[in-house]
């Protein structure tokens, strides 16, 4: 590829990027509130923090908090940030944070995980997020709005991968802590599985990920591969990066030039240098560690990544788990001891893997998102009896995390997270889901994963504080609270009780293993010395064993350890983690920025969405098609979105360049409400050509004018889950009222105006979950019902009805699927001539042959093969798929019964130019059709993409 092609095909990107009003807002939630949420605001020197008034104390400390992080995150990249918005989000329940552009702003969902590092979890939020900000200022703080926040946010995406920006943010978050998740080996656990058993992938796999193995993630390589740039090249390394990058932003594969420029390596080198460093660094600490290899109780019958998540013995000849991998959706599933499967129910969409087993009942949680404002989420808890097969969601619109049943499975134990962020364990009936008791943590400590002892009289507990992590007991009756070790910097999760003792994983010997707390001694034993890791034990009364999660190559299996086999005090034991960001704290100077917080209390007022409606942020490019002419229409349009979601607005200029004259254009949404409202606004040149006879034969006369259009459109989308299946349902009406003037050759059918034309669109669906390598779901129907008509203008008559379906089946192989759509439309008057169904593959080709009345559509697809093939820096291929195709036109309107095309086509999955967004699709399609006169097969190039 030449140089000038490069900087083409980077222009064009920025380009298409800026252009595209979907495509951020798919990479960032863009969704809303609900409307009745009352909102404050603290401002301080350098931020404006905005949050529900539930939150006011976790505001007051996050002002402090940030205040004081800004001067010490910035050092190493030397810019101090202008203000930002911060925004504190409340109603979900999932725990989350980002920073972007158009507008400018950060959120912080402030509920905590069930499984995260051991500090604060919007301490954690508030370091990892403010280092993004000062990334962005770096690169493009020059890029300001009310005009250039948008191509900021582009540039940014097209100059840096984001392994870079991420892996950076964790440096930092692990550097200036006493946590973060540079010290967890849980977090690090697939490369070094990899990297150990041989499996050193390209620089293009471990960055971009894999349908057929299990991959670092880029969060992981990019914190190894910035480590590694700051230890071996000093402080300043990502410092003059960033000058270099900002100074030629379209620079080809800007980062890998830049690396190289200062280092003699490019992003590739660096890649394999850092895992050659990792491999010996991991070698050096497996020799130390003594592994022990444990029998797999699962069976596997390929080499797809599939976990099996958190064994739990329900007899002595079967275990339960929830099985979930690249070719499987989640699913509890019983294995016995012959290690076969049976698959017992498909489960929802879970924050992370969560069940507890007593008395043939199974409870777990699951995430329910609102039907309409989607900011806002719940975590539900359900019950399932194995014995009745019958499921049950025990709660609704709760709060609810990591349920527990009793011994007798007559109560639950969850994790209860209100919106103001106060966090206590709840008691539920497991036959009716009401709270029937609550226990106070006075503290706020953060609660994991609650468990029954034996006897049912205590509940043991994680607990979180910002001094670490740490167990409490409760015990049930007094409602006393113990604490049983110190706050220490552990990943301690998922305890259970083995008689009076406690087993729990942690990672003291600098690997995540099994541990006992003897509770005579006080003492804490080593259970298991897994090669890898070692997770979610469960104790195995009948057989006195401890089952748990064994990680290898392929994932998590489930072996089994004898509770005393080790019998190792871990004070005796060293800790062998690889500490990689030891030399980052020497260069930051901190070893705990949250050492001395503040206290002060910051003024606060109302948030009114009234008064900040806009935020004018970016010019855009506009460049499309010309209904007219081969070519493109330009101009440029003034964007505005609001920080909360509500409202954008947009207005702006573009040039027709077939007719060479000016038009414009405007329009604005409303989400605050349910129903959305939308107005559009164009005045646009218009041209046709009339046909007129004359004497020496037919000649053309063009007739032009301009047009004033105005469009209304109020729609209301909903959208539920429940288990394993999705559904929506959208209704939207819409009108429109155009007036027409500066007509040139006007012809007496003339009409100046078209007067409320209305449509009105109805669709539904349901679908299941798919897994990585489901080409569709393997279960789901959509519908869509469409019409249009006059209603208010006698100038015009006639109407479009229209129909839409799809139907998705499981096909002969797992991931294999058949499709199936029909579509019918039915039109008069001054419709006559509109298509506003899909048409047969190839119709461009062939002739028509009467009115299109209906369609019908069959599809097989099928994944032909995994290759990840990187060819160099152009191209990352990870999925080769195949599909066979039927498509039918006007069935039984004559002699139809035949498909009119037919044909196979293939398509390669794939990234192109090392961006990780978006994804592309690129194959070909042979077409053969029915009618003679097309003897030679058609072929089509195909192409799609989605972020």
């Amino acid at each position: 590829m030449t140089r000038f092609l490069i900087y083409k095909v980077l222009l064009f990107s920025i380009l298409f990027l800026v252009n595209l009003p979907f495509s951020f807002s798919q990479i960032f939630d863009s969704e809303q509130n609900p409307p009745a949420l009352k909102w404050h605001q603290i401002n301080t020197q350098n931020f404006q923090i905005i949050y529900p008034i539930e939150l006011e104390t976790e505001a007051q400390r996050m002002a402090n908090t940030l205040e004081v992080l800004v001067t010490k995150v910035n050092k190493s990249l030397q810019k101090q940030p202008r203000k930002i918005s911060i925004i504190l989000q409340n109603q979900g329940t999932t725990s989350n944070g980002f920073v972007q552009l158009a507008p400018r702003r950060s959120e912080f969902y402030t509920t905590p995980p069930q499984e995260f590092d051991s500090q604060d979890w919007l301490n954690s939020l508030a370091i990892h997020e403010l280092r993004h900000v000062v990334q962005f200022e770096k690169l493009t703080g020059y890029l300001k709005k009310p005009l250039f926040e948008e191509l900021g946010l582009a540039i940014f995406g097209i100059t840096l991968p984001p392994w870079f920006y991420e892996g950076d943010a964790v440096g930092i978050e692990t550097a200036l802590t006493k946590a973060g998740r540079g010290r967890l080996p849980s977090w690090e656990i697939i490369f070094r599985t990899n990297t150990l058993s041989g499996k050193k992938y390209s620089y293009s796999k471990d960055f971009m990920g894999s349908v057929r193995d299990q991959t670092p993630g880029y969060y992981q390589l990019g914190y190894f591969m910035t480590t590694k740039l700051r230890r071996d090249y000093g402080k300043d390394i990502l410092d003059s990066i960033y000058t270099r990058l900002k100074r030629n932003p379209v620079r080809p594969y800007n980062l890998s030039n830049s690396i190289k420029y200062f280092t003699g390596v490019n992003t590739r080198e660096l890649h394999n240098a850092t895992v050659k460093e990792l491999d010996s660094l991991w070698r050096n600490q497996q020799q130390q560690l003594n592994p022990i290899e444990y029998k797999r109780l699962n069976q596997r019958v390929n080499e797809t990544p599939t976990d099996y998540y958190l064994p739990a013995a329900i007899s002595s000849e079967e275990i339960l788990v929830i099985k979930k991998g690249k070719a499987t959706p989640p699913a509890f599933t019983l294995i016995d001891a012959s290690g076969k499967e049976k698959k017992i129910l498909r489960i929802g969409y879970q924050e992370e893997a969560n069940f507890s087993y007593s008395k043939n009942k199974i409870a777990w949680d699951e995430l329910r998102i609102d039907a309409r404002f989607r900011k806002r989420s719940f975590n539900v808890v359900n019950i399932h009896d194995l014995k009745t097969s019958k499921t049950r969601q025990l709660t609704h619109k709760s709060r609810l995390f990591a349920p527990a049943l009793s011994p007798d499975a007559e109560l639950i134990a969850a994790v209860d997270i209100s919106v103001s962020n106060k966090i206590s364990i709840v008691e539920l009936d497991s036959r009716t889901g009401s709270i029937i008791k609550r226990y106070s943590n006075d503290a706020n400590y953060m609660l994991q994963t609650p468990y029954f002892n034996h006897a049912g009289d205590k509940l043991i507990v994680v607990a979180v504080s910002t001094e670490g992590k740490t167990l409490i007991e409760i015990d049930r009756k007094s409602g006393v609270t113990t604490q049983l070790l110190p706050f220490e910097s552990q990943q301690i999760s998922r305890p259970v009780y083995a008689g009076r003792d406690i087993i729990f994983k942690a990672h003291y010997n600098g690997l995540d293993n099994i541990y006992k707390l003897e509770r005579a001694t006080n003492k804490i034993y080593q259970v298991t010395s897994a090669p890898f890791g070692a997770f979610n034990p469960w104790y195995d009364t009948e057989n006195n064993r401890i089952l748990m999660n064994n990680h290898q190559l392929q994932g998590l299996d489930i072996s089994s350890a004898p509770l005393n086999q080790l019998n190792k005090v871990v004070s005796t034991s060293e800790n062998t983690f690889i500490d990689y960001y030891k030399p980052l704290q020497a260069q930051e100077g901190e070893t705990n920025v949250f050492a001395d917080i503040p206290n002060q209390v910051f003024s606060s007022k109302p948030y009114k969405e009234s008064n900040n409606l806009f935020y004018f942020h970016s010019a855009s490019l506009i460049a499309e098609d010309n209904e007219y002419l081969n070519d493109y229409n330009l101009g440029i349009t003034l964007n505005s979105n609001n920080q909360l979601n509500t409202m954008d607005v947009y207005g702006g200029y573009r040039f027709n360049n077939a007719l060479k004259r000016s038009e414009y254009l405007a329009g604005l949404t409303y989400k605050r409400f349910f129903p959305i409202l939308n107005l559009t606004y164009l005045n646009q040149a218009r041209e046709i050509f009339q046909r007129n006879k004359t004497p020496t034969g037919i000649t053309l006369v063009p007739i032009t004018w301009r047009e004033n259009v105005t469009e209304a459109n109020v729609s209301v989308p909903v959208s539920l889950n429940r288990l394993n299946h999705n559904y929506s349902m959208r209704f939207s009406i819409g009108t429109s009222y155009t007036s027409r003037y500066d007509v040139s050759n006007r012809p007496k059918t003339f009409v100046s105006e078209i007067i409320l034309p209305s449509k009105y669109s109805l669709s539904f669906g349901q679908s299941t979950i798919r897994s990585a390598r489901d080409l569709a779901p393997r279960w789901g129907q959509s519908f869509n019902f469409g019409y249009k008509h006059f209603p208010f203008d006698n100038k015009f008559s006639g109407e479009l009805f229209t129909f839409k379906s799809r139907f998705y089946f499981p096909g002969m192989v797992t991931n294999h699927t058949l499709q199936a759509a029909f579509n019918a439309q039915h039109s008069s008057g001054t419709y006559n001539m509109n298509i506003d169904i899909p048409r047969v593959r190839g119709h461009s080709h062939l002739k028509p042959t009467a009115r299109l009345k209906n369609t019908f559509f069959i599809d097989y697809r099928f994944p032909m093969f995994y290759p990840d093939w990187e060819i160099g820096p152009l191209a990352y291929i990870k999925r080769v798929r195949g599909g066979l195709f039927s498509d039918f036109e006007n069935i039984g309107l004559g002699n139809n019964a035949t498909p009119r095309t037919y044909g196979l086509d293939m398509q390669m999955d794939m990234n192109i130019l090392r961006f990780y967004l978006p994804n592309f699709g690129a194959g070909g399609r042979i077409i053969f059709a029915k009618e003679k006169s097309i003897k030679k097969p058609i072929f089509e190039f195909t192409s799609s993409f989605n972020f």
